[in-house]
């Protein structure tokens, strides 16, 4: 069969809306009916696909489509599409929003028999204006509220982002907070090239494993997926994490990421790693990788190393409002109102100042944690065990965060049985 030749973004509008991810195939094209997920994913190309920038035609073979939005966004550069003469064959689409691409000639909208509504360019960029008055009564055509896109418009770069200064007073509270919360962590910084090697630490990809233990899965006996491994004789740390050996953590296949179900995470700690192991010996376990399933946080397999620092307690840690109280009556000398939110206590400039020396994102082991939304441990598992956040290569959900917690003692004692895993995003 030959290749079909896609651009990567109408390629990977058409894993979504097939919802198989990189597993689809040309069977499987009738499944889609809404395509809206113009974006780039970084999947490799399957192989009946051939990337060639700017041929959508691979739109026309999904027969049942009824609705096709490219993205509307009128600051950014038109999607370029070399030709819509794909339209002809979606004989069934209602819903057309070409406004953000290099769409130009009415006509083609008379070859949609089931049209019901279709968004356009700006009219300056249009031809043929006459065919829109030879729509069937009904269809309801619009325009894209912006001038028309010109290569040689270039934007003016925002001025340098000013470090905020804060108060002195505010200055005094940040340091005492510091004092108190001060914790040395391990900063995880991603490195895309070279390739990770089995035994390599790691986001994402195949795992090392023993091939003498129980591969672990869910709760209906699906095999987790690595998530990250950590190979402590490659890069040694202090207490209270582990000397030596490997930690691991997996997630379960589901587009939760395992969150909601029981047996959704698992964390593995190899007391001895055996460098004998080869990944051919582990390839009879079937082990899936985040590249095999559709819905995984990372998007390839990702080399990572690490970095000792020292991490403070911020804004997203639950335990923090009841501290700023006591830090702000001991710097100031004048005591908060009962449950009043540090945020309220402080100036936009001295607030905006807090969150930047106490910055809790990234990807780290040990330190605080980051959260977008609110932090759910009700008191328990007071050890950020990982953190891994959404950058270039990871995502969770809406540019979220994931994050697993352990007690103390339990770390110490190397009884990862009771891990409390979550993720959240905006």
């Amino acid at each position: 069969m030959d290749k079909i030749k896609a651009d990567p973004l109408a390629l990977n509008a058409v894993f979504r809306a097939v919802l198989r991810g990189a597993s689809t195939t040309p069977d499987d094209f009738k499944q889609a009916t809404l395509v809206d997920k113009f974006y780039l994913l970084y999947h490799d190309f399957p192989d009946w696909a051939e990337p060639t920038p700017g041929d959508f035609s691979i739109l026309g073979m999904l027969e049942n489509m009824h609705t096709l939005h490219f993205p509307n966004e009128p600051s950014r550069e038109p999607i370029q599409v070399d030709s819509f003469s794909f339209l002809a064959r979606c004989q069934k689409l209602k819903g057309l929003d070409v406004g953000c691409t290099t769409f130009s000639n009415c006509s083609a909208l008379l070859q949609l028999p089931a049209l019901k509504y279709a968004r356009l360019p700006p009219k300056e960029q249009l031809t043929n204006l006459e065919a829109l008055e030879q729509l069937p009564k009904g269809v309801k055509v619009s325009f894209l509220d912006r001038t028309p896109w010109t290569p040689v418009f270039k934007p003016v770069p925002p001025p340098p982002r000013e470090e905020p200064q804060g108060s002195e007073s505010v200055k005094a509270i940040v340091e005492e907070l510091k004092r108190r919360t001060a914790m040395g962590c391990y900063k995880l910084t991603v490195q895309p090239d070279p390739a990770p090697r089995l035994l390599d630490s790691k986001f994402g990809g195949f795992p090392y494993w023993d091939p003498a233990l129980p591969y672990p899965v869910d709760e209906d006996g699906e095999k987790l997926v690595l998530l990250a491994q950590i190979n402590f004789d490659q890069f040694p740390v202090d207490a209270p994490l582990p000397q030596g050996g490997m930690l691991q953590f997996f997630i379960a296949q589901d587009d939760l990421f395992g969150m909601d179900s029981d047996g959704g995470h698992r964390v593995v700690y190899h007391e001895k790693i055996d460098p004998a192991v080869t990944r051919e010996q582990l390839e009879g376990l079937d082990i899936p990788t985040g590249e095999d399933v559709e819905f995984f946080p990372v998007f390839q397999e990702l080399a990572v190393t690490l970095e000792k620092t020292t991490g403070y307690m911020g804004p997203a840690d639950g335990r923090f409002d009841a501290l700023f109280a006591q830090v702000y009556q001991a710097v100031t000398g004048h005591a908060l109102e009962p449950a009043k939110h540090h945020g309220n206590a402080l100036t936009r400039e001295d607030n905006d100042y807090l969150y930047e020396q106490l910055d809790t994102a990234g990807h780290h082991l040990l330190g605080y944690p980051y959260f977008t939304q609110y932090d759910p441990r009700d008191g328990l598992y007071e050890t950020l065990l990982f953190q891994m956040d959404s950058d270039d290569h990871i995502l969770w959900g809406d540019c979220g965060v994931g994050n697993f917690f352990i007690d103390l003692e339990k770390l110490r004692q190397r009884d990862f049985s009771d891990v409390f895993y979550t993720w959240d995003c905006c």
